[in-house]
C-alpha cells in the first residue's frame, strides 16, 4: 500500500438497485422514515429517486431502477448481489488526488478522465467491485456536493425513528486484509476488534470509524467453514452484508414493524456496564433486497 489517503469530505449517499421504484420508496418513507427529495430520469440506463436518511448522519439514500431492457442494472439485480445495496458515493477534495492514491494502492481507478476535472472543476472515479472495491462499488467524486442534507428528526407515524446510519457491514474472508485497506486508503480508524476466535458466533468482526464520523464500516469474516458468513461468501463473494440503523425508541421501532406486518428475526438483548441494548433484523424479502439491522442502546457507545 502507498502513503496517499483519500481526502474524503463527506459520505454523500448509499445507493440500492431494485426492479420497481415505487414500492421501494414506499418502504423507505413509510417504514424507515426517510424523506423523499426528488426523482430523475437518466440516459445512462436508470430511473433514480433521492431520499434523505433521518437522524444525525446527514446522508442521502438513492434508489435506482432499470429504465429499459438494455439497462446495466438488470445484470446486478438478477445477479448474485442483487437486488439490494449497489454502491456508496463519497465526495473528495480532488478526483486527481484520489486517482493517484488508488493507483499507489496498486489498483487502477475505473472511469476517471482527468480532463473532466480540469474542464468542469469536478470529476468522478470508481473503485470497481472486482478491482479495489472488494466486491462492492464505490463512487468517488470531486467538485460541488451532489447532496447537502442537514440532520432531521423522524416525526412520522408508524416509522422506526432512526437516529443514525450506524454502519455498513462488509463480508470478507479476512478482516485483517480489508481493515488494513480501509485504514490505509480511506483513512478509517479501527475502534473495535472482536476478541477470541468467533466460536460462539461463527464470525469475527472489526469495526472502523470513518473520518467524517457519519457512519462506520464493519467487517465480518467467517470463523468456521459452516459459518453463515462463509455461506454468504460462497454464494455472493465479498460484498456488503447488511446496513445497520440506530433507533431512539425500541418499542416504537418494534411497533412500527408490527403495524406494517413486517416480521423481525435475530432479536437479542444485552447489557454493558449496567446499560441495556437491543437489536433485531428485517429480512431482505421485506426491504427490497437488503438485510436491515436496527438497534437501541441505553447509553451512547455501549452497543459496540
Amino acid at each position: 500500500m502507498g502513503t496517499l489517503v483519500l481526502d474524503i469530505l463527506q459520505f454523500d449517499h448509499i445507493s440500492m438497485a431494485v426492479p420497481a421504484l415505487e414500492p421501494q420508496i414506499e418502504f423507505l418513507t413509510k417504514v424507515l422514515g426517510f424523506r423523499f427529495d426528488n426523482q430523475h430520469d437518466s440516459d445512462e440506463g436508470y430511473v433514480g429517486a433521492d431520499l434523505v436518511v433521518p437522524g444525525r448522519s446527514a446522508m442521502g439514500w438513492e434508489v435506482l431502477m432499470p429504465n429499459g431492457p438494455d439497462s446495466y442494472l438488470h445484470r446486478f439485480i438478477s445477479g448474485a448481489s442483487g437486488p439490494g445495496l449497489h454502491h456508496v458515493a463519497l465526495q473528495v477534495r480532488s478526483a486527481h488526488q484520489a486517482a493517484e492514491a488508488i493507483r499507489e494502492a496498486g489498483v487502477e481507478p475505473w472511469g476517471y478522465r482527468e480532463r473532466d476535472e480540469v474542464e468542469s472543476g469536478g470529476g468522478v472515479i470508481y473503485l470497481h467491485p472486482r478491482s479495489g472495491g472488494h466486491g462492492f462499488l464505490y463512487q468517488i467524486y470531486s467538485g460541488d456536493p451532489w447532496n447537502e442534507y442537514p440532520p432531521f428528526e423522524d416525526d412520522g407515524e408508524h416509522t422506526l425513528g432512526i437516529t443514525a446510519v450506524n454502519h455498513l457491514s462488509h463480508a470478507h474472508p479476512s478482516r485483517t486484509e480489508l481493515g488494513d485497506y480501509y485504514e490505509q486508503l480511506f483513512g478509517m480508524k479501527t475502534i473495535y476488534t472482536s476478541p477470541g476466535n468467533g466460536a460462539d458466533t461463527g464470525f469475527n468482526t472489526r469495526v472502523l470509524e470513518t473520518n467524517t464520523g457519519q457512519l462506520r464500516f464493519e467487517i465480518i469474516e467467517p470463523a468456521s467453514p459452516d459459518s453463515f458468513v462463509q455461506k454468504f461468501l460462497d454464494a455472493r463473494g465479498p460484498s456488503m452484508h447488511h446496513v445497520t440503523f440506530e433507533v431512539g425508541d425500541w418499542e416504537r421501532a418494534v411497533s412500527a414493524c408490527a403495524h406494517h406486518n413486517i416480521p423481525l428475526f435475530g432479536e437479542r438483548t444485552g447489557e454493558t456496564d449496567g446499560a441495556g441494548r437491543k437489536e433485531a433484523f428485517i429480512h431482505p424479502k421485506h426491504t427490497g433486497g437488503m438485510l436491515v439491522q436496527f438497534f437501541w442502546e441505553a447509553k451512547p457507545g455501549i452497543w459496540i
